[in-house]
């Protein structure tokens, strides 16, 4: 599979390629939409913040010494989702930058115990997942200065030569799937007679209130009309429960929400997969759900956070490990919203042309700093 990567990134190089068939190429060697935009940013601008150089260097680093990383998350593997993209990205990274690599799923109330564990086996990388894995992160990277470790979706202090974070914006993404949501819901197209947008949330932090702040300002900037109502999964396993998910769907359905967005791994499935049954257009995250939901998801905020993962490890690889906390959104190709006028979308490709044209440019605006988008949402 990796000499096929190779090929395609050589025939691009050599011109008898265009992106789109780079894109309809990775996408046929079975990646996911957004480890397939992924892999064409990688290759057709390999200096990008979170590219990680061009498939082509990890033919140097198939012959350097083999590293030894772990990746830990809290959430657990199977939600189809940002824990399965980022371990996708894990395995990839190991094949390409000649890692050996290792998966743990830490227990609520064991991270410190699972990460120290982990660091005493004296690895070159260890990737942490998720706000709750800052603080155990940051005393083991003083605790183990010759490891390098990272948080990724999280904030760690600056200060710690070892240790690093990266936090998206994700309010840009939200934003453009809030504006597509609103012309929708004013032109009552694909059977959506209200103008209220709804929004399930895992829960309230500041990463979430990001996202609803996006979904608020984008579906005001195209509704005037629009009204946003969200609520919070809450509980234990906030993201991990989608049955809880579907339920407060129902309720934003029932007040009066013809398209409702998600934001919360494994749970946002539940607000998906109960889009047809309740009659209400759903707003995907993370990766493409829309191919996964083709009759009912409008569009997909895209987070391509395979390529985080990809990145810190290249870092590591080419001894540029760069410390402190690194906050990146649209404009660094963090995120995107996914191709939703395409022929393999179903209900976006149904939209008219003048709808698509209007959401590249205000993605064109916000790459750009012309549209501006506040991570504090209206609560």
């Amino acid at each position: 599979m990796f000499e096929k990567w190779l090929d395609l990134e050589d025939r691009f190089n050599r011109g008898t390629m265009s992106r789109r068939g780079l894109l309809k190429g990775a996408m046929k060697l079975g990646m996911s939409t957004a480890a397939a935009y992924a892999f064409v940013g990688a290759v057709t601008d390999p200096r990008a913040p979170l590219s990680h150089g061009g498939i082509g260097q990890a033919r140097a680093a198939a012959s350097a010494k083999t590293l030894n990383a772990v990746l830990i998350t809290i959430q657990r593997a199977g939600d189809l989702g940002p824990v399965d993209t980022m371990i996708a990205g894990f395995k990839r990274g190991a094949e390409q930058l000649n890692y050996n690599v290792r998966v743990v799923e830490a227990l609520q109330g064991d991270y410190q115990g699972a990460l120290e564990a982990s660091a005493a086996e004296k690895p070159d990388l260890i990737i942490g997942l998720f706000p709750p894995m800052a603080d155990p992160l940051e005393r083991a990277a003083k605790q183990f200065p010759d490891t390098h470790f990272a948080n990724l979706i999280g904030i760690v202090p600056d200060g710690t030569p070892n240790l690093k974070s990266v936090w998206h914006a994700g309010q840009d993404g939200t934003y453009l799937t809030g504006a597509l949501a609103g012309m929708v819901s004013t032109e009552k197209l694909l059977g959506v007679d209200s103008d209220t947008l709804g929004v399930v949330l895992a829960v309230e932090n500041g990463e979430q209130h990001g996202y609803l702040a996006g979904y608020q300002q984008g579906f005001k900037a195209t509704n005037k009309n629009g009204k946003v109502l969200f609520n919070v999964i809450g509980g234990n396993s906030p993201f991990e429960d989608p049955v809880k998910a579907a339920q407060l769907a129902a309720v934003l359905k029932e007040r009066g929400a013809g398209i409702i967005g998600v934001s919360g791994g494994k749970s946002q499935h539940g607000v998906l997969s109960s889009a047809q049954r309740l009659g209400y257009i759903g707003l995907g995250m993370d990766n493409d759900q829309c191919l996964q939901y083709p009759d009912t998801c409008l569009a997909s905020m895209l987070v391509f956070l395979d390529n985080w993962v990809i990145g810190v490890m290249e870092e590591v690889r080419n001894g540029t490990f760069a410390p402190g906390h690194h906050y990146v959104g649209l404009p660094d190709g963090a995120l995107d919203i996914c191709p939703f006028s395409d022929a393999d979308h179903k209900l976006g490709s149904s939209l008219p042309k003048v709808i698509a044209d209007t959401i590249a440019n205000m993605r064109d605006q916000v790459r750009t700093g012309a549209i501006k988008i506040s991570g504090t949402p209206e609560l």
